[in-house]
């Protein structure tokens, strides 16, 4: 079994619980953790809680010294790897948040059901 972060895992057994499913759709349910794991991580650097999200390199050519102050580019990160996330859980077709539930029916396919259920009625 993977090892995963908190996050992960609690994907992880959302995602096996109760399924029986082919190594190929394991395999993306096995990467939609890591990245939901690395997605924390990324959080964690924006937010500063991380260790390091900026460096200082330094480069010596000769007798002239070259420093640079070098930002990690974890925003864009982790803009790239939520699109991923999500592409991955499309694929697995798991999850309902944002999506009209197929049994649920818009205002006017209520009152068309109604109406339907009106007219077979019998007659008193």
């Amino acid at each position: 079994m993977p090892s995963f972060g908190a996050r992960g895992q609690r994907l992880w057994d959302s995602l096996t619980g109760d399924r029986d499913a082919d190594a190929a759709w394991l395999v993306l349910a096995e990467e939609a953790c890591r990245i939901a794991d690395r997605l924390d991580r990324l959080e964690a650097l924006l937010s500063g809680d991380g260790r390091e999200w900026a460096r200082i390199e330094w480069e010596s050519r000769g007798d002239r010294r070259e420093i640079r102050l070098v930002f990690d580019d974890a925003l864009a990160e982790a803009r790239q790897q939520a699109n991923a996330l999500r592409q991955i859980v499309t694929t697995l077709k798991v999850g309902v948040a944002g999506e009209k539930k197929a049994k649920e029916l818009s205002a006017l396919d209520q009152l068309a059901a109604k109406r339907r259920d009106r007219r077979a009625a019998p007659a008193d």
